[in-house]
């Protein structure tokens, strides 16, 4: 089923996403930042509107971009699937922003190629990248393919080993960095450890870091917690100097579908974590 969804978005993604493509999009998700920027909103995560993403990140991304300065026009997305869902398509698609995706699977990028193809006919620089990312080489990765040599986004969004790899980056500054976190591991300062294919074993549940963990990593990279999706698990941070308020990890996780969702204190004593 995964095949004929890959070869149906393949050679009809621009049908399949036609609503998504619509310029109309683009006047919908400005109009809709600009009345945000009229009064202040209370939580990073009124700002959540969704072209692309599932749960409002394009909106909050597309704000944090206006309402920062000097934002540069590009993004890096590591773990960027097959790059039409990603929270960097509707800024490719609609705003002009040029970038990189990069994703382990071959066939998940093929549809991102046949996707962009218009943009990048038309000259907009458009990378895509095959390759699993590690600690050893995403410096290499990040620095031989900027766009400017600047970095407006950072995605990051691997399922797995999302923390150490932003922990290994020391190359570029992005203006923003969105990274996912494991909200199931409630308040507590925790990582799994690294972990060679990313990590993933027979148990699920046991990858990624907590949002906690990440606030803490962004902090001795000069960066702030400044909100989160809905749901607390895609994470929003800026540099220190921005004017925008940091926020704690509690508020982040309340969110009551969210709390629900901690694992047991079982579940901890039996993996074994780095602590944060």
């Amino acid at each position: 089923m995964q095949a004929v969804k890959r070869f149906i978005k393949k050679n009809f993604g621009q049908w399949v996403y036609s609503r998504q493509c619509n310029p109309i999009q683009k006047n919908n998700i400005e109009s809709w930042v600009e009345q945000l920027q009229q009064k202040p909103i209370e939580n990073l995560s009124d700002a959540s509107f969704d072209v692309f993403t599932y749960h409002g990140e394009d909106g909050i991304l597309f704000y944090l971009a206006n309402k920062l300065p000097n934002v540069s026009p590009t993004f890096i997305d590591i773990g960027a699937g097959d790059c039409i869902k990603s929270n960097c398509a509707n800024l490719a698609v609609h705003h002009g922003w040029q970038g990189v995706f990069i994703d382990k699977s071959s066939e998940q990028l093929a549809v991102g190629k046949s996707f962009f193809k218009h943009q990048i006919n038309k000259g907009a620089d458009i990378r895509f990248i095959q390759t699993e990312v590690t600690r050893e080489n995403v410096n290499r990765l990040m620095t031989g393919n900027l766009i400017n040599n600047k970095v407006g986004i950072l995605s990051i969004d691997i399922d797995g080993n999302d923390f150490w790899i932003w922990k290994a980056i020391e190359q570029v500054q992005p203006e923003i960095v969105v990274i996912e976190a494991k909200v199931e591991f409630g308040l507590k300062s925790i990582a799994v450890p690294y972990g060679n294919h990313n990590h993933h074993s027979v148990d699920s549940k046991y990858n990624g870091a907590s949002v906690e963990a990440l606030r803490q990593l962004g902090l001795t990279k000069g960066y702030k917690l400044v909100g989160a999706n809905k749901q607390g698990y895609n994470l929003f941070f800026v540099k220190q100097n921005s004017p925008l308020p940091e926020v704690a990890t509690a508020s982040v996780l309340d969110n009551e579908e969210t709390s629900s969702s901690f694992y047991s204190e079982i579940f901890f004593a039996s993996h074994k974590f780095e602590i944060v």
